[in-house]
């Protein structure tokens, strides 16, 4: 979707209606105009972006009520606040609570850490102890939302347990395979998603830990040494990154930003090194 066009159905407080939404359907909600303006590379600055961050601040304060159903298996409230935590964090927002939300989840996450691997056993104790037993079902240390919240903040070992539990589990609501096992199929759905996975995972990689993924899509390049996926069809989220893919010529330059964008991330491990 263009901006122009969320910018039309932007609410006045800068929500798009319902908040919580990570589904393929077709109707907007805010976390989808989020994700739009998250791969098109917006940052918070941009007008629509801006207002929409704000209403999501005001979210996490509780000056906003989101007209979402609250869900009862899970505790409603500590999902919000990750929730919206983790928006803020991902577009570098500067925030108290956020930062005292990533604080307890961090602890949550550190403390889960036995001999050196994630266990999920000891996760669900220090998960109760935290956050109390009000809900029937802890929330997945591997979501989205939790991803996006902890990088960068985790102490190495911890990083390194996260990040191996995370390449085994995959990332709700983005893709929750194994991360190991790369797609059969390289032109398809299957891979962009994938490759989102990876680019998240990243943060939490050490160097060379991904480099397989980086030989895969060196073999994928085409003969122009680009890449380009003829199955791919616009999604109005991740794609197009164009105006529209009315040319074939946009459609291959889309794909093989996408993907470089995906090698930024795999190489700043070893850039952030070398640079040190």
């Amino acid at each position: 979707m263009k901006i122009e066009d969320l910018a039309k159905i932007q609410n006045p407080d800068g929500g798009f209606g319902r908040f919580h939404s990570m589904s393929s359907d077709s109707s907007i909600t805010t976390e989808k105009a989020l994700r739009r303006f998250w791969f098109l590379n917006l940052n918070k600055n941009h007008p629509i972006v801006s207002k929409s961050l704000e209403y999501v601040r005001k979210c996490l304060y509780k000056e906003i009520v989101i007209p979402d159903r609250r869900e009862k298996v899970i505790n409603w409230d500590v999902f919000e606040e990750l929730m919206f935590s983790s928006w803020l964090n991902l577009f570098e927002v500067e925030d108290e609570k956020v930062v005292s939300i990533q604080l307890k989840w961090k602890s949550v996450i550190e403390k889960s850490i036995i001999d050196d691997k994630f266990d999920y056993t000891e996760y669900k104790k220090q998960y109760r102890l935290m956050f109390g037993n009000k809900g029937l079902r802890e929330i997945s240390p591997s979501s989205f939302y939790m991803v996006c919240l902890l990088k960068n903040i985790l102490i190495p070992s911890a990083k390194k347990a996260y990040f191996q539990y995370l390449m085994e589990k995959g990332i709700y609501y983005i893709y929750d395979k194994n991360l190991y096992d790369l797609p059969k199929e390289f032109d398809s759905k299957n891979t962009i998603s994938y490759l989102i996975a990876i680019k998240m995972v990243a943060d939490y990689a050490g160097e060379n830990e991904l480099a397989f993924v980086k030989n895969w899509l060196y073999k994928n390049r085409n003969r122009n040494n680009e890449w380009e996926m003829k199955n791919i069809k616009p999604d109005g989220i991740v794609f197009p990154l164009s105006e529209n893919w009315r040319t074939n010529e946009n459609k291959k330059n889309d794909i093989d930003r996408f993907v470089k964008e995906v090698f930024i991330y795999l190489n700043k491990n070893m850039i952030r090194k070398n640079v040190k």
